[in-house]
């Protein structure tokens, strides 16, 4: 006999084409008609996950939280998943999974006493191989999801074995038949379900009425008792639940995956990138707000948990399926981006209280100086160019021009003055930018003296030439003033670009929020502007100037800008070039004016094969020209040379060969529509009007770009990625001199293993301290946190998430979830 495990379940995304409020109230309204229906049928088990919801129904409706409660108890009313809620999962960091798994296991054996050991992320548009050793380290042997790309089109069977990353395997469920049913047709549904699975002695089908809730209904419960009567000699259908299912699944013979469960709705990778950029932003600014907090405690600050749990919920919440992917309304991105600023404004205020707390001990500034100090999160030292805005110890009213030099320790460093941030007639804010190393995990003070010129400095122009050649000794970048693009990127004579490189082009689009057009129609490149027009858009009514220029340069860097157009829409692009180093920045501007087309940053350079970082590691992307994600990085890595690009928010792409030459495309923007499909009540957009369209206006972004020896580069990519993406804390102080200036922080000598959290214990009984190995090799390195009298060696398994508990100077192997 055939037994099919009935889970009945009311898929509720708390926001999607309403807002949290209306997602809040219909959490109430479907939970109160579960609870009603428990009553009422004596055999039904009702299934439901996401702290989220019930925290709603505890606030606004204790009585039915206590029915809720009762119903847990008796083993009728189950707590699946038990996580904050379903995210995304391929985009955020690997640290937001084990904060998302851990808000919801305190949450739920808290308030009912329950841990689940069945992952559910049944709507999520993807899933990161990075997860299954997470999975595994939190307790859970099997995982349900609806949306499986590859594995769906390359498998027939429902059910595999999925292997991470690092070798760990857990079961998972692929339901083909989505996570809920039409009211009144779960059993149609489950009819026309069944032949599709008549191999397999028993499944599971998902069923209840879903999207804005509903869940179970009386018409559906009595025709799958008639169904189950009809069919009783044939079938057992039980109402079940997810662990109920695995717990009797014959494992024997299932197949193995070892890939990502991707690609699913690509073009949710880039929609609505304002949320993807803030949301990064609030990643980094919380985790190193954490660990700015913990050194910071160290000198006898307390330490702000609760400030970082509200932002840490804030992220949580934008981290939703319909949120950061960018599939919601026009009001959900508002409300999402609003949640995100109210994250960033808390740990603006953490991050300065921990801030003043580690300048204790540096002496007043001198007379007729100024000051700012430089806070490097990281666990090794950083070696580059940082910028600081300062004021002038008085405001300069006289015709000359106050130049900056910068000293640390009383020793001259490279310094320049560049474009302060304001446009105010006055000599007074001054933007110092300098190169220089600072020490890992601590405060470098850095004074400046004033010297006085004739006038602000000023750049010759360089269209006279048909190249601009910058040259370091060790990298050579070649720019044509025709096109405003890089010709050449050399690094000790070796090319690595091809000409043409970091253009831009649009492609033909859609309006579906969802899915990317298709991969090359429709191609049209971005042209470099006339003088005329270039100097328009640039904001000169009295005076015309070359649409490539130098804007700035002096003993740390020379920087670049050209300006492009393409029919509505002008981009500013901006080549940062080091004078010491090997990699350059991009700036990116972009102003947008186009609808159902999406836009690229491409890259030509030779044949080689692309790779990303994933979750917790990394992992070969596609080279067929589909659309891939990735997160901090992409890089594409020939036989002795790799280049990557480090982005700071955008997590979607491609590559592809032609003629033995490689194109890497990063995504930047699409002008799909919002929350737009196509469906029975037919076009997406009505015809009578005017209708908003995605990423309309100014959007900015930050790439770094290194390239080189391919073993180098690949092995410190990741630390390169979190030190662009967290950079230093920079403020200009005048300190106090009170206090002890506070011992070297937390140090690493092996740029192979990153740093995931360094925070307060959630039980604050010590520190929690989290490392992973993310190149995929066997791989040691010391860990040293003199604060704490701490010194060790660790080893680390490729791709091997490690969890320590630091209390009284003793390092102790803590499990993920810091045994809760």
């Amino acid at each position: 006999m055939k037994t099919i495990h009935l889970i009945c379940n009311a898929h509720l995304d708390p926001v999607w084409l309403w807002r949290w409020e209306e997602g809040c109230a219909e959490a109430l309204a479907t939970f109160r008609t579960a609870a009603d229906l428990l009553d009422a049928y004596p055999n039904l088990t009702f299934n439901h996950n996401e702290l989220i919801l019930y925290r709603w129904v505890e606030k606004y409706d204790p009585a039915l939280f206590s029915r809720i409660r009762d119903f847990v108890k008796a083993g009728r009313w189950h707590i699946m998943g038990g996580w904050y809620l379903q995210p995304d999962c391929n985009m955020p960091a690997g640290e937001s999974f084990v904060r998302n798994i851990l808000a919801g296991r305190k949450y739920f054996a808290e308030k009912f006493g329950v841990r689940p050991t069945t992952a559910i992320n049944f709507d999520s548009f993807g899933h990161s191989r990075g997860l299954v050793q997470l999975f595994k380290q939190a307790g859970y042997d099997s995982y349900i999801v609806c949306r499986a790309a590859d594995y769906g089109h390359t498998h027939k069977g429902q059910d595999f074995r999925w292997k991470g990353l690092d070798g760990s395997e857990i079961l998972v469920h692929f339901s083909r038949e989505n996570y809920n049913s039409i009211w009144g047709h779960a059993a149609a549904e489950l009819e026309e379900f069944l032949p599709k699975v008549s191999d397999e002695p028993a499944t599971l089908f998902l069923w209840g009425v879903g999207d804005h809730g509903g869940g179970p209904s009386r018409e559906d419960l009595d025709k799958i008792q008639e169904m189950a009567e009809k069919h009783k000699e044939t079938l057992h259908l039980v109402h079940s639940t997810p662990e109920a299912y695995f717990a009797g699944l014959d494992t024997a013979g299932l197949p193995v995956y070892d890939k990502g469960l991707n690609p699913v709705a690509d073009g949710c990778y880039t929609s609505q990138i304002r949320i993807k950029q803030k949301h990064r932003e609030l990643e980094n600014k919380l985790y190193m707000g954490e660990r700015m907090a913990a050194a910071a405690a160290q000198l006898g600050a307390p330490y702000p948990a609760a400030a970082f749990k509200e932002a840490e919920e804030d992220l949580l919440f934008s981290e939703f399926h319909d949120a950061l992917p960018g599939s919601g309304t026009n009001l959900v991105e508002e409300d999402t981006l609003r949640l995100l600023d109210h994250g960033l404004e808390i740990l603006s205020r953490e991050q300065l209280s921990a801030f003043f707390a580690l300048t204790a001990g540096q002496e007043p500034i001198a007379d007729g100086t100024s000051c700012f100090f430089l806070y490097n999160p990281h666990p090794y030292d950083l070696e580059g160019v940082f910028s600081c805005e300062v004021g002038l110890p008085k405001q300069n009213w006289e015709k000359t021009f106050l130049y900056p030099e910068a000293y640390i320790d009383g020793q001259p460093v490279p310094t320049q003055c560049e474009k302060e941030v304001n446009n105010f007639g006055i000599d007074w804010r001054k933007m110092v930018t300098i190169r220089t190393r600072l020490a890992a995990s601590s405060m470098t003070r850095v004074d400046v003296r004033w010297k006085p010129l004739e006038a602000r400095p000023v750049f010759a122009p360089i269209d006279g030439e048909p190249y601009y050649l910058f040259d370091n000794g060790h990298m050579q970048v070649k720019i044509n003033t025709a096109t405003g693009l890089v010709d050449s990127y050399k690094i000790n004579g070796v090319e690595q670009v091809r000409p043409g490189s970091f253009c831009f082009a649009a492609y033909e689009d859609g309006s579906n929020s969802w899915g990317i057009g298709s991969r090359r129609k429709g191609r049209r490149q971005f042209q470099l502007l006339s003088p005329h027009a270039g100097s328009a858009f640039s904001g000169l009514t009295d005076r015309v100037i070359p649409s490539v220029r130098v804007i700035e340069d002096g003993e740390v860097r020379t920087v670049v800008e050209a300006v492009f157009g393409l029919q509505d829409s002008k981009i500013c692009q901006r080549y940062l070039l080091p004078k010491v180093g090997t990699e350059f920045e991009i700036e990116t501007y972009v102003y947008w004016g186009e609808k159902e087309q999406f836009l690229r940053m491409e890259c030509g350079l030779a044949s080689g094969k692309p790779l990303g970082q994933i979750v917790f590691g990394r992992e070969a992307l596609a080279d067929d020209g589909r659309e891939f994600v990735f997160r901090n990085w992409t890089a594409v890595e020939g036989e002795t040379q790799a280049l990557a690009i480090i982005n700071d928010g955008i997590h979607g792409g491609c590559y592809r060969e032609a003629d033995g030459a490689g194109l890497l495309g990063l995504t930047l923007l699409r002008s799909a529509g919002y929350a737009a499909a196509g469906g029975p009540a037919g076009r997406p957009y009505a015809c009578d009007r005017f209708a908003p369209r995605m990423d309309q206006g100014q959007r900015v972004y930050r790439f770094k770009v290194a390239a080189g020896e391919k073993a180098g580069l690949l092995h410190r990519i990741d630390s390169l990625a979190a030190a662009f993406n967290q950079p230093p804390y920079a403020m200009a102080y005048s300190p106090s001199g009170a206090g002890e200036k506070p011992q070297p922080g937390l140090s690493m000598d092996n740029p192979g293993i990153q740093l995931s959290a360094f925070k307060q214990a959630e039980d604050k009984d010590g520190w929690i301290l989290r490392l992973y190995e993310g190149e995929g090799k066997a791989q040691n390195t010391s860990l040293r946190i003199p604060s704490m009298n701490l010194s060790e060696t660790l080893s680390f398994a490729p791709f091997q998430i490690r969890t320590f508990r630091i209390k009284d100077g003793v390092l102790q192997e803590e499990d993920v979830l810091e045994g809760f």
